[in-house]
């Protein structure tokens, strides 16, 4: 059975404080703050535990209260020092190692009511959104730094996450720029790197294993958690008690997913890679209930093992990979079978049962919000078709 310390994600300050101001403000409703209520129910019943980072000004609410109490939640205290972590970007690609940037804690949401970042167009695809970023002016007094800055903060907490092998579940409007760093990590890395971890887990790899692992994404199923949670609660303040009651219902969902998520990385061969993953789909499948859901799973570069400083010229984006490249097969081996998931919401995320939500939305915030709720949701959906048929053609 996994431990309490395998199970463990880190979350935003900005997640809590969106899921629990809709709590105790409903005007306040909107599509990414939601969203936000849907993961931190989904991440409460998945999870053994969440932590944040710390800030100057903790967040605190009923909610996050609540679950702390619980043992639930609490803020997180990295293990590794400023200094390690700077070392640590400097060993990632440098569309990655760009993006951490200094600075504690969290900031307010840069999101419109769709979920947008305000100020730039979603029509030019996913891998552009993150050039739009670094192509903002800085000038605070128009907003647009603190974007940029919260952007690639939203990056670094990836990081964060990674070097202390936790999953990472982003605030809403952060997932685009998250699942884009992701996909540019795994195309930084060279043919001869898999040719590597072939030798080293004595296997060979066909193309169609190269390009499973180069994307390293797959789909599991999970219950209807927020939706459950919604249904069983007369009124917004009773949201907390019934999402504590769905967390116990689900207990033996949430040990499969902690024990699939540990056998993984233990995992020496690919084709026993594939094997759990089939298991335990089967398992949480059964697990999980009549409607379930679905969610993607990325698995993240492993950052905590030392590795000799890269002979290429640092500052290429395929420098990490050749880095990896020139590590013994042994270490290739170890790097390979331990890297952490990173639990990414699917772009859409509760669309496809978006009647049934507006339903529960209008019965606990009333007629008005989940009315606008559904219009937020349209105009979202039409961002997610374009950044999604774009992926699509650019996936390896």
């Amino acid at each position: 059975m996994a431990g309490n310390d395998q199970n463990v994600a880190l979350v935003t300050q900005t997640l809590v404080a969106n899921a629990s101001g809709v709590l105790s403000r409903p005007e306040a409703l909107t599509l990414p703050r939601f969203l936000d209520l849907c993961s931190l129910c989904e991440a409460t019943v998945l999870l053994d535990r969440m932590e944040a980072l710390g800030a100057s000004g903790e967040y605190v609410s009923g909610l996050s209260s609540r679950l702390a109490r619980e043992g639930l939640y609490r803020t997180f205290a990295p293990t590794l020092s400023r200094d390690e972590l700077r070392r640590v970007a400097l060993r990632l690609p440098d569309e990655l190692a760009k993006r951490v940037t200094d600075g504690d804690g969290d900031d307010p949401s840069a999101a419109g009511e769709t979920g947008a970042v305000v100020g730039l167009d979603y029509t030019t695809g996913l891998n552009n959104l993150l050039a739009q970023v670094d192509g903002l002016g800085g000038f605070a007094s128009a907003g647009d730094a603190l974007v940029k800055d919260r952007m690639h903060r939203g990056n670094g907490y990836l990081v964060v996450a990674a070097a202390h092998g936790l999953d990472y579940f982003p605030d809403f409007d952060r997932v685009p720029f998250v699942a884009g760093t992701l996909q540019k990590t795994y195309r930084s890395l060279p043919r001869q790197l898999y040719d590597k971890i072939a030798e080293s887990l004595e296997e060979p790899l066909t193309g169609g294993d190269v390009v499973a692992e180069w994307t390293a994404m797959s789909t599991i199923p999970i219950p209807p958690i927020a939706a459950l949670v919604l249904s069983r609660a007369s009124r917004l303040r009773d949201i907390p008690e019934q999402l504590l009651r769905v967390r116990d219902e689900f207990s033996g969902y949430r040990r499969y997913f902690g024990d699939f998520k540990a056998e993984l990385q233990a995992a020496d061969t690919i084709r026993e890679r594939r094997r759990l993953l089939a298991r335990y789909r089967t398992l949480l499948e059964e697990a999980s209930g009549p409607r379930r859901e679905a969610v993607s799973v990325t698995e993240m570069l492993n950052l905590t093992e030392k590795a000799v400083k890269v002979a290429a010229a640092p500052t290429l984006p395929t420098s990490y990979g050749a880095l990896l490249v020139t590590q013994p097969v042994d270490w290739i081996s170890r790097w390979w079978r331990r890297r952490p998931l990173a639990i990414l919401f699917r772009l859409d995320s509760k669309m496809p049962k978006l009647p049934e939500y507006r339903r529960l939305a209008a019965r606990l915030w009333g007629p008005g919000p989940a009315a606008r709720l559904h219009d937020q949701a349209a105009a979202h959906g039409a961002n997610v078709r374009k950044l999604l048929s774009e992926a699509e053609v650019t996936l390896p």
